[in-house]
């Protein structure tokens, strides 16, 4: 067995993870979406009350509907806030997984072009091996 043949099985296992880890890395980025795009409706909605609240200060409002909706408001403010937690951690959890997903792949990369350079040389050591005995042959027939 050549030294690219018994490098084979490592391949194989080495594109297996990178393989993995792409997925990995793309399932942490439709996620970061997903809470990207939660916030940013949680931002849209919490603008639509607010100025919903300052048309109807203009209009004026009792105290009980003041009090709700500053309370609403509050709730919403906190939740954007929590809401940006959220996404810093998922774009926390991307990044790690796209570092990851990029050390397999240069790590597949090289061990791509170890098995190929060997297996270059083993070839031309073949063929060396062939010219020589040909070489060979044709010296003992003079």
């Amino acid at each position: 067995m050549t030294d690219s043949e018994r490098l084979k099985p490592l391949q194989h296992v080495a594109a297996v993870r990178e393989r993995d880890a792409a997925r990995s890395f793309g399932e942490s980025a439709r996620r970061l979406q997903e809470e990207e795009d939660r916030l940013e409706e949680l931002k849209r909605y919490h603008a639509e009350y607010m100025e919903r609240f300052r048309a109807l200060q203009q209009q004026g409002m009792t105290v009980a509907q003041l009090l709700e909706y500053q309370a609403f408001l509050a709730k919403l403010q906190a939740a954007v806030g929590h809401q940006e937690g959220v996404v810093r951690l998922r774009q926390t959890e991307a990044a790690r997984q796209r570092a990851d997903w990029s050390d397999r792949r240069t790590r597949t990369k090289a061990l791509d072009r170890a098995v190929e350079n060997l297996a270059d040389a083993e070839l031309k050591a073949g063929e060396r091996n062939d010219q020589k005995s040909l070489d060979d042959r044709n010296q003992r027939r003079r």
